[in-house]
């Protein structure tokens, strides 16, 4: 963990806080509003989010990223990156909405039709936001960066969106929600940063910035693809009910996953970015974040996929049932984005950002592809399928920056042992003890309390088993522990001896 520094640690350590409290908040709120409203409802907002997340690319398109990797900052690079902001992101709200009508021919429904014209705001906000809140990455203030998105998520689901659902407003309590919350993480985010506001059209520098910027919009783009084209395939394919399953099992999975991710890449990369000319130290880091990865995110996912049916029906009831269906094969996907997502920045740092685009182009011409084929079997098959293809997209970028960092696959394998072979003991013991309980215990909620207790010691005990947590892992869960609150050190500390 040496890469990182005391700095880079207490950033980590911030965003993960600020993201385990904004998971639990959303993941109540999630099925509050989930069970308030269906899986049909769920099915029509997904349609609207699918089209707003692409768009946000364009609207955001890249050069307010590059405030973080520039070595010298001053008021001209942020005037610059705020008036490009303000003309795409407004130039890509019009098209949206627009284009409103061909997008819900496209999916076959009419009634997203305004969905989408009115979340096509949320492209102008987020757009108008993203200098302010890569200013704080930049800055490693991950303490602010999480007040503002818990903030504006508290405001946005839980004071209007919740209230709005159980006054009947189906749908539209969650377009509510989402205005809402971008705007209230735009004004606390520009409140702590204070940048510059007038605009400024052109610089010596433009060019330079320019050109960062719409090559990572086209990585991006191609990210999006690989991310989305999934639930492209089904929202076309089925109907919204379907497509609500889908998407919320795939949201139930991927917040969680991509919070952490947040949290760490952009510290990854800004620390890489600074000992760019000493790969042995990035591939500790990496290593030691990689087996940190395999012996403490590995084995919760795939006790979720070993115990699906149960944690549906407890969380979200029997309406949403078939939902159980999606979770195994998503659950297993998550750790595999995990990875790619922290590799991706050895690439951006040590290689080239063009480089990434190079090699994911094909893979997402592969995704589309593979996704609209599974999408002729059953909406469960694309499940599969994405696992499938998220393990080529990590071999893939992997591959394209062991090179570089003197890393290999044997290597990769040794640090990620201990966790794999805990994943793998601990999600066939939860299987059996699920199976056993359930004729038994008719209350889901009360199943899934004893599944996550015995899973839980469990966990511990394998822990503690000789062979287990070993090399980078020890030097990552130790680098943590001591940077930790007292309390929470002192009970972890036998895991690094």
């Amino acid at each position: 963990m040496s890469t990182l520094g005391t700095r880079s640690v207490d950033a980590i350590l911030w965003g993960g806080a600020g993201t385990v409290a904004r998971l639990a908040v959303q993941l109540v709120t999630q099925i509050v509003l989930a069970r308030t409203l269906g899986p049909e409802q769920y099915g029509l907002f997904a349609i609207g989010a699918i089209v707003v997340s692409f768009s946000n690319f364009f609207a955001d398109f890249g050069i307010a990223y590059g405030l973080i990797q520039q070595k010298e900052l001053g008021d001209c690079d942020v005037r610059f990156v705020v008036a490009w902001q303000w003309i795409v992101g407004g130039v890509v709200t019009g098209a949206i909405v627009a284009g409103s009508g061909a997008i819900a021919a496209f999916f076959g429904q009419e009634k997203a039709r305004a969905l989408v014209q009115v979340l096509a705001w949320v492209c102008l906000v987020n757009a108008l936001a993203a200098p302010s809140l890569n200013l704080l990455k930049r800055a490693l203030d991950f303490r602010h960066l999480q007040i503002a998105q818990f903030f504006g998520y508290v405001v946005g689901y839980v004071v209007v969106g919740i209230p709005l659902a159980m006054a009947g407003w189906q749908v539209w309590a969650l377009v509510c929600a989402w205005i809402v919350q971008s705007l209230v993480v735009l004004l606390v985010a520009y409140a702590k940063v204070r940048h510059p506001l007038r605009p400024l059209w052109w610089h010596p520098q433009a060019w330079e910035t320019l050109r960062y910027g719409l090559t990572v919009l086209g990585t991006n783009l191609v990210n999006w693809m690989i991310g989305n084209i999934d639930k492209v395939a089904v929202g076309r394919t089925f109907a919204p009910r379907e497509t609500g399953l889908y998407t919320t099992a795939y949201n139930l999975l991927y917040n969680p996953t991509s919070a952490l991710l947040g949290a760490v890449q952009p510290v990854l990369l800004s620390s890489a970015a600074k000992v760019e000319n000493d790969p042995a130290r990035i591939a500790r880091g990496y290593e030691a974040l990689v087996g940190g990865i395999a012996l403490c995110v590995l084995p919760g996912f795939v006790a979720l996929a070993a115990v699906a049916p149960t944690l549906v029906l407890a969380l979200y009831g029997m309406a949403w049932a078939p939902m159980g269906d999606f979770i195994p094969p998503l659950a297993l996907t998550m750790p595999v984005f995990l990875l790619w997502g922290l590799t991706t920045p050895l690439l951006w740092a040590c290689v080239s950002v063009t480089r990434e685009l190079r090699v994911q182009l094909p893979v997402a011409m592969l995704w589309v592809v593979c996704a609209s084929l599974a999408a002729t079997i059953s909406a469960v098959c694309v499940a599969w399928t994405v696992l499938a293809l998220f393990l080529l997209r990590f071999a893939v970028v992997f591959a394209s920056v062991q090179g570089a960092l003197g890393l290999s696959w044997r290597r990769l394998a040794a640090v990620c042992r201990g966790g794999i072979a805990v994943s793998i003991i601990l999600a066939a013991a939860l299987w059996g003890w699920d199976t056993v309980w359930t004729p038994w215990i008719s209350a889901p909620l009360a199943r899934l309390a004893l599944d996550m207790g015995f899973g839980a010691m469990l966990y511990l005990v394998l822990l503690s088993l000789p062979g287990i947590v070993t090399g980078p892992a020890r030097a990552a869960l130790g680098t943590v522990v001591r940077r930790a609150p007292r309390p929470v050190a002192r009970a972890l500390t036998w895991l690094t001896r």
